[in-house]
């Protein structure tokens, strides 16, 4: 493997230099969107909790995304409108741009990035520090941006195409995206990894940058994912979002050998994140064990290009009857249900990290896994949830059949919750301030 340059997570000591104003570039996306919605996942939780905790850590932190809502009949060009400018009750600006809705959003990178620093200068007299920029078409737009502002572009990939691509060769090539990513990893001050995996990846893939690669491990809202969460769906006056609180059928908080074994499979509904196998694998474990009573539930809705009809799927694996599908939930609505599952599974081709298992460890539920990615660092195969290392469903039946003795569960439970702890979004932040401190040692690529 090549070498690269790992530190250890700070501490939370502020570097001596501390930056005082940082710009999150998200323009897919908006960190504010339901995770599990649309192109919304791990990395919309990634910049928003990421934001949250350099806030309350004393900077000034703008999250700049973009709005596909211009009709084309529109007279202005609709990067120059007026970008509207938000406060969030903790502070964090919140700068929406207007891009055109019948034309691809790579194609208006250079003229987004003109009109975000633009608004950047009105919105605060504070000097930028540095430019964190999530995914590959925030990147495009990053390197001009930080060059406009004169400062480092520190650039967190959350997926890379080509990763991608050789874990599920039946993804279609982009090559465009490819392309891109490759030049945002020799141009920009610091690319950020979520584990150690993914660094390697990174300087594999890009070993001009092998030097400019540091660590950034995620974290997870231990007040909201923990064992000891409500019963039931909290009632709150403000809901996180539009989407029905869930509530657990009635035999969900039954404790009797009869209840069914309750498993899980929360996320975008795509291919890639393997829905398709965890649906196959009960059939399978049905075949198995006509006699165990069963029950998946599916949470999420469709997402990306390729087709993925999960009542078809439990039709043809014959557990039509044994399966539940809901929409996307909020964090809280979220834990209530990891809490309420005896087993989750993440059957995903690749996970630069693996926000839902890390959610459902600190809920003590046991994960099964693909061991890909970030899922290899984030569970101990056989003391805090159970690796797979194929997707065939026969493997998934063979693992869900090591976890059906109750206090197999809880011990796994216990030790995940346990290891869960680690993981803080405040150790997040600091790891952050000392690299966009040490950005300023590195030139971003013109």
């Amino acid at each position: 493997m090549t070498a690269h340059p790992t530190p250890q997570a700070s501490q939370g000591t502020a570097p001596v230099t501390a930056p005082r104003r940082v710009v999150m570039l998200s323009l897919h996306t908006s960190p504010l969107d339901q995770a599990g919605t649309g192109d919304a996942g791990g990395m919309n939780t990634f910049v928003d909790y990421l934001s949250r905790g350099l806030r309350e850590s004393g900077l000034e932190v703008d999250i700049v995304t973009a709005s596909q809502t211009v009709p084309p009949s529109t007279a202005q060009t609709p990067a120059v409108q007026t970008p509207a400018v938000r406060t969030l009750p903790d502070g964090r600006r919140l700068i929406t741009l207007s891009a055109a809705e019948d034309q691809e959003l790579f194609g208006q990178t250079a003229e987004l990035a003109r009109a975000a620093a633009a608004a950047l200068r009105t919105a605060s007299s504070t000097g930028v520090d540095a430019v964190h920029s999530h995914y590959w078409i925030s990147g495009v737009a990053g390197l001009q941006l930080a060059r406009n502002l004169g400062v480092p572009l520190v650039h967190t990939m959350h997926t890379v195409a080509a990763v991608k691509r050789e874990r599920d060769p039946h993804l279609p090539t982009d090559l465009r995206r490819e392309a891109q990513e490759r030049e945002i990893a020799r141009r920009a001050a610091v690319l950020t990894a979520n584990t150690v995996r993914e660094a390697e990846d990174l300087a594999r893939l890009y070993p001009e940058a092998a030097a400019r690669i540091r660590l950034m491990r995620p974290g997870v809202d231990l007040e909201i994912f923990r064992p000891d969460g409500p019963a039931s769906a909290p009632e709150s006056s403000t809901p996180e979002s539009s989407a029905e609180a869930y509530s657990p059928p009635a035999d969900s908080v039954d404790t009797t050998p009869h209840r069914p074994l309750r498993l899980t499979f929360a996320g975008r509904l795509q291919p890639h994140k393997g829905p398709q196998v965890a649906v196959a694998a009960v059939g399978c474990l049905r075949r198995r064990r006509p006699d165990l009573p069963l029950r998946l539930t599916i949470a999420g809705e469709l997402s990306g290009p390729l087709p993925l009809d999960i009542a078809v799927l439990s039709e043809e694996a014959g557990i039509s009857e044994l399966t539940e599908q809901i929409g996307p939930l909020p964090h809280r609505q979220l834990a209530q249900l990891l809490r309420s599952s005896d087993v989750v599974l993440m059957p995903s081709y690749s996970e630069s990290f693996g926000f839902v298992a890390l959610e459902a460890m600190a809920c003590a539920t046991p994960v099964i896994a693909h061991a890909v990615g970030g899922l290899t660092e984030l569970i101990d195969s056989g003391n805090t949830g159970v690796l797979v290392e194929s997707l065939e469903p026969e493997a998934w039946a063979d693992a869900l059949e090591t976890l059906l003795d109750s206090g197999t569960r809880t011990s796994l439970g216990s030790a995940a919750a346990g290891a869960a702890r680690d993981y803080s979004w405040a150790s997040t932040a600091a790891q952050a301030l000392r690299i966009y401190s040490d950005s300023r040692d590195f030139q971003t690529g013109s």
